[in-house]
C-alpha cells in the first residue's frame, strides 16, 4: 500500500470533512495533520495485473475522477483546498509529511493565499456556423481534383484554408480577450492554457473571490458572442491552475512536490 494526496487545507478548516468519504480505488480518505496545514490522504493499492494496459487505463480514468471527487468535497467545507497533482503517491503516511514538511513554507504561504478564492474557467471554441462560414469558399476546390489546373488550384485551396484557420484564430482570441476585460473586476489572477488540439480553443482560467461567481458569470455573459461562438462557463472548483509552489510559475494541474 502507498499513500495518495489529494489536497492541503488550512489547520482552522471550517467545515468537517464529510463522514464515509472515499477516494481513489474506493481508499477511506482521511487527514493528516502538520505544523501548519491538513492533508487529506488515502492507501491505495497497485494494479495486480500491470501488464493489461486497457484495464490500467480504465482504472486511471476512474482514478481522476475520484481524486477530483474529493477535492471539490474539501472545497464544500468552506475552506478552499490546494489540490495536488494527481498520482502523487509515497511509501507511506510519514513520506508524505516529510514531502510536505521540506516545502512547508511554499505550501503553507500558496494554501493561505489561496483562501475565500475558487477558480472559474471559460472555454471558448468557434461554432460549426462560423468554422464553415470561413472555409466555405475553400471546399468546392478541394473536390473537384480532376479539373485542368487542379494541382495549382489544390496549393491554392490549401493557403486560403491556412488563412481561413488564421482568421477563426484571431477572432477567438479576440473574444477571449474581450471576455477577459468583462471578469477583470474580479480577476485576482489569470492563467491562459495552452491548447493541446489544433482547433482554435481558448481557455483562461480566473482565481476570484467565493462571493463574486454570480457577478462573475453576468459580466462574461453580457459579452456578446452571437451565434458563432460558444462560450462555457466552468465553476467554481478549486484552483488547480494556482497551485505553483514557486514564484513567478504556474501550475495547471494541482501542487507538485517534485517540482
Amino acid at each position: 500500500m502507498s499513500t495518495h494526496l489529494y489536497c492541503v487545507l488550512p489547520r482552522a478548516t471550517r467545515g468537517a470533512m464529510p463522514s464515509g468519504l472515499t477516494g481513489v480505488n474506493g481508499g477511506r480518505v482521511r487527514a493528516l495533520s502538520l505544523t501548519s496545514v491538513i492533508a487529506w490522504v488515502s492507501d491505495v493499492g497497485s494494479l495486480q495485473r500491470p501488464d493489461v494496459e486497457l484495464v490500467r487505463n480504465q482504472l486511471a480514468y476512474g482514478a481522476v475522477r475520484a481524486h477530483d471527487a474529493v477535492v471539490e468535497a474539501a472545497l464544500q467545507t468552506g475552506a478552499t483546498p490546494a489540490p495536488a497533482r494527481f498520482g502523487q503517491r509515497f511509501s507511506d503516511d510519514a513520506a508524505c509529511v516529510d514531502a510536505l514538511e521540506r516545502r512547508a513554507k511554499s505550501v503553507e504561504s500558496l494554501v493561505g493565499a489561496l483562501q475565500g478564492h475558487v477558480e472559474m474557467t471559460l472555454l471558448i471554441a468557434p461554432s460549426t456556423r462560423r468554422m464553415i462560414a470561413e472555409l466555405e469558399p475553400v471546399i468546392p476546390e478541394m473536390l473537384e481534383p480532376e479539373t485542368p489546373g487542379a494541382g495549382r488550384r489544390y496549393l491554392e485551396a490549401l493557403r486560403a484554408r491556412e488563412a481561413a484557420n488564421g482568421s477563426v484564430s484571431r477572432a477567438t482570441d479576440d473574444l477571449a480577450q474581450q471576455l477577459s476585460r468583462a471578469a477583470s473586476a474580479f480577476v485576482r489572477r489569470e492563467n491562459v492554457h495552452q491548447s493541446v488540439t489544433p482547433m482554435p480553443l481558448r481557455t483562461i482560467s480566473h482565481l476570484i473571490a467565493r462571493e463574486d461567481v454570480d457577478a462573475y458569470r453576468r459580466a462574461v455573459s453580457d459579452v456578446q458572442r452571437g451565434r458563432e461562438f460558444q462560450v462555457l462557463v466552468i465553476g467554481p472548483r478549486a484552483p488547480y491552475s494556482f497551485c505553483a509552489l514557486e514564484p513567478g510559475t504556474q501550475a495547471n494541474h494541482g501542487i507538485n512536490l517534485a517540482g
